[in-house]
């Protein structure tokens, strides 16, 4: 056994000498071939390289170009340096000075790219808009040019009752700065911003000069914990700022766009809009929209929680697999026209033009454009074409159009989804001659077989081999994709293999219907009549997919991130799984996608532990609402309201993003305080995203007329939750063993509005008092003050977001607490809110100013307080 053993060591020290021990930069060595065969795709690794090492140290310009100027001097002079230290008559110089020649080269190149995000960022950073621009909201008056297509959605206040003058519609533009006025006419101002306006303003074009009043407010960064930050993403788009307008009277056109090029897509653009959403309802419209002309703002929250929940939220991103399918249908039609190759290049490639402009020119579908551009190129000169270096051609136009493009997560999915394609889509491993021989052997005795069946058995056998392969490439991109999809969206779909392979159909009709119609239907309605209702009756289909694979028990879970360094620990080793070209390396990945998401879900989900003997209140900041997480020791997680005002499409992502970052998947129960929307209307979404075991309310709450508690009512019904009233008369008023306690209202209630009824809750601890009122006022406040004093020293949640008109005082002066916690809008951070919550000495606290609180009490009464915005957690 020692002796195979050792043969078998010896045997692989030779290979490897064999494998390293040449020249690897000769012309037939191997980082020589690979640079042949992938030189863009090496090219953009180190432009990647360079990009990511000056993101990591940039301070200035000037820093940033004094460091790539030394280390490429350097680079520079090194080749010279060895070349006359290793004469090249001395035995293996030659080899030596390749190495070092082409190291140098690389780290040129890296430096190159380096540079270009180095005056990409002082670029953006020396806009004059950004002296402006601080933590409060001012009134500006400004003249620009609009920079790109009007986007337009439906105004979130559409989504309930339109008050008198108020627009179903939401226009946001994208304006390039030229003027701000000042006292005495106007100045020269430099900077992007993102406009919003209430209204259509679809009429804009591109180049179009305009006057704006509005309000000047900065992209806030995140207040809660485990809250995405935006600002990256808007960086990427070159926005400093946005600015908030009443109405579209706010915006005056000055003068008409001189670009008729960028005027003309706009509106073809627009018209597509209309034509789209003239030929189907309500629910396809917005769908339309966004997988024909990429405009995804017209889909509504609740719709994108269903295309995520069931891998299928590509179709709202215009991406390589739109353009493919656009580029087939176009392929069809010149083939059956009989034009030459050159022709059909010329026609796909304007085709594919004319749809990136459109579309936005987003970095997936130029990415695919790049791609489809390149191989019929090579068609054309009767080239081959290798799919990973063109791949490599359109990363490193990216980089080059934008560099942030790197920092992208659409980008990275995107590449990660065509690499996963090309590999899997082929064998993994060559085999030898003999075997591939046997193998045409085996394959023409199967088509021996297949041609003496009948042709419905040859139809139905090659339907179920291209469904096959259809839900095997599925499968490998649901893989691959799965840790990146995990930490960005907190989702792992284990429908979305099965649903994409049953959507592929709709989509192949409705998005080539879908293009049709923008073409005719301007024309004539009626010519657009028939591919509309195709576009329309297929994603109707998709969308009845969607809907049912998205009710599956199990089907997909909504989850803490794995932390980041398990996600690059898994593609670390999928990437390095791929030196491995033999049959095992399939099972060896499959099954390390299984061990590392089954050790990725231990370690999301283990709930954050706290101190002993200590219970913990967290503030989400919602704005104007309440959301308050509570934990005490005995490990149990409840939840005190949740809601805020304004949140008619009954999103919940601040207290999901809140939750997710304790590890929480499931909750012991949930307090709704009263039957205000600003304190329950995120319950839907929060039922959906975690486990409930009972809700508790006050008496007849869930029995109001309202329409959003018909949305609690159906929610609660159909995840099967427990409801519970409880009352201040109640004998089981104790809630938990922890000490938590309802103070108000009576069972019977009192006579006053449902803010009178609220649920005071109290939670005792260490001698001291935790009180969370609701939105109590009179009556209420007098029934409560009326009920035996807690001990002073306590923390109390100011009632009704800390409003001057419902006597907070007269619940201050019971409750006699150290600190005072305010949930509301920047209306609470006035000065006189926080004078009048301080008289008794109590310290003040308010979310619109300090981002999420959390209060903690330990066993001996101390209380630490602690504001997201200056000490984050």
């Amino acid at each position: 056994m020692n002796a195979a053993w050792r043969r078998r060591w010896l045997r692989g020290r030779w290979l490897l000498r064999q494998r390293f021990d040449r020249d690897l930069f000769a012309p037939r060595g191997r980082v020589a071939s690979s640079l042949h065969r992938f030189p863009f795709v090496i090219a953009s690794f180190f432009a990647t390289l360079g990009v990511i090492g000056d993101a990591l140290w940039y301070e200035s310009f000037w820093t940033s170009v004094t460091r790539w100027l030394w280390i490429g001097m350097v680079a520079g002079l090194l080749p010279e340096l060895v070349h006359r230290v290793f004469q090249p008559s001395r035995p293996g110089s030659e080899g030596l000075a390749r190495a070092v020649t082409w190291t140098c080269n690389a780290v040129l190149w890296t430096c190159c790219f380096g540079t270009l995000h180095a005056w990409s960022e002082a670029s953006f950073r020396s806009a004059s808009i950004l002296a402006l621009v601080d933590q409060s909201a001012q009134p500006i008056v400004v003249r620009g040019t609009l920079d790109r297509t009007v986007s337009l959605r439906r105004n979130p206040v559409s989504f309930g009752r339109l008050g008198e003058g108020e627009s179903p519609w939401q226009s946001q533009l994208t304006v390039n700065l030229q003027q701000r006025r000042v006292e005495d006419g106007f100045e020269a101002i430099g900077g992007k911003v993102l406009v919003y306006v209430d209204g259509d303003m679809s009429e804009l074009r591109p180049g179009d000069r305009m006057e704006i009043y509005g309000w000047l407010h900065p992209f806030e960064g995140p207040t809660n914990p485990g809250e995405p930050d935006l600002r990256p993403a808007y960086r990427r788009r070159g926005l400093h700022a946005r600015i908030e307008t009443k109405n579209a009277g706010a915006v005056t056109l000055l003068e008409t766009s001189s670009n008729p090029i960028a005027s003309a897509v706009a509106s073809i653009a627009t018209r597509g809009r209309e034509s789209l959403l003239r030929h189907t309802d309500d629910q396809t419209g917005p769908l339309a929209v966004a997988l024909v002309i990429g405009q995804r703002e017209f889909v509504d929250p609740k719709t994108r929680d269903a295309l995520l929940a069931t891998g299928t939220a590509h179709l709202l991103s215009v991406s390589g697999m739109h353009l493919a399918i656009l580029v087939l249908v176009a392929t069809w039609v010149v083939s059956a026209l009989g034009l030459q190759p050159t022709s059909r290049f010329v026609v796909i490639v304007a085709i594919s033009a004319l749809y990136v402009a459109v579309t936005g020119g987003r970095p997936p579908v130029m990415r695919a454009a790049i791609l489809i551009s390149m191989l019929l190129l090579s068609t054309c000169v009767r080239r081959t074409s290798q799919p990973l270096n063109t791949l490599g051609v359109a990363a490193l136009v990216l980089i080059v159009v934008n560099p942030m493009n790197v920092f992208a997560v659409g980008v990275h999915l995107s590449f990660l989804a065509v690499i996963t394609l090309m590999l899997a889509g082929r064998p993994i491993a060559p085999g030898s001659m003999r075997s591939e021989l046997e193998l045409q052997r085996e394959t023409g005795f199967q088509s021996m077989v297949e041609a003496s069946s009948s042709s419905w058995v040859r139809n139905l056998k090659t339907v179920a081999r291209f469904v096959g392969q259809m839900a095997w490439l599925s499968g490998c991109v649901t893989a691959v994709s799965l840790p990146l999809v995990w930490s960005q969206f907190h989702l792992v779909s284990l429908v979305s293999v099965l649903t994409n392979v049953l959507v592929w159909a709709g989509l192949m009709v409705a998005l080539p219907a879908g293009v049709l119609t923008v073409i005719v239907d301007p024309v004539h309605s009626w010519l657009g009549a028939v591919p509309g209702t195709v576009c329309h009756v297929a994603l109707r289909y998709m969308w009845w997919i969607i809907e049912w694979t998205a009710t599956w028990p199990r089907g997909h879970a909504w989850l803490p991130s794995p932390p980041g360094i398990g996600v690059a620990l898994f593609y670390a080793v999928m990437a390095a799984s791929l030196i491995w070209r033999t049959r095992p390396a399939r099972w060896f990945r499959c099954g390390w996608v299984l061990v590392w998401g089954v050790l990725m879900f231990w370690v999301a989900t283990r709930v954050a532990a706290l101190p002993p003997d200590t219970i913990e209140a967290t503030f989400i900041d919602v704005g104007h609402g309440t959301s308050v997480i509570v934990r005490t020791p005995d490990e149990k997680i409840w939840l005190y309201d949740c809601g805020r005002m304004g949140n008619r499409l009954g999103t919940s992502r601040d207290i999901d993003t809140a939750l997710w970052s304790l590890g929480v998947t499931g909750l012991d129960g949930v307090f709704l305080s009263h039957a205000d929307a600003d304190h329950y209307n995120a319950l839907p979404a929060i039922l959906d995203r975690f486990s409930v075991d009972v809700l508790i309310t006050p008496p007849g709450m869930l029995g109001g007329s309202d329409a959003a508690l018909a949305d609690v009512r159906s929610a609660v019904r159909r995840h099967r939750i427990a409801v519970r009233e409880v009352s201040a008369d109640d004998r089981d008023a104790l809630i938990d063993a922890a000490g938590m306690a309802v103070l108000h209202p009576p069972r019977a209630g009192i006579a006053g509005s449902d803010n009178a009824n609220s649920l005071v809750l109290r939670i005792d601890h260490g001698g001291r008092a935790l009180i969370l009122p609701g939105d109590l006022e009179p009556p209420g406040t007098e029934s409560l003050v009326s009920r035996p004093r807690p001990t002073a020293g306590g923390v109390l949640m100011a009632p009704h977001h800390g409003s001057l008109s419902m006597d907070a005082d007269v619940v201050l002066a019971w409750a006699r607490p150290r600190e005072t916690i305010v949930s509301g809008s920047r209306r609470a951070a006035r000065t006189e809110v926080e004078a009048m919550l301080s008289v008794t000495g109590s310290g003040v606290h308010i979310t619109a100013r300090e981002g999420a609180i959390r209060v903690r009490l330990d066993g001996s009464g101390q209380i630490d307080v602690r504001k997201w915005l200056v000490s984050p957690w």
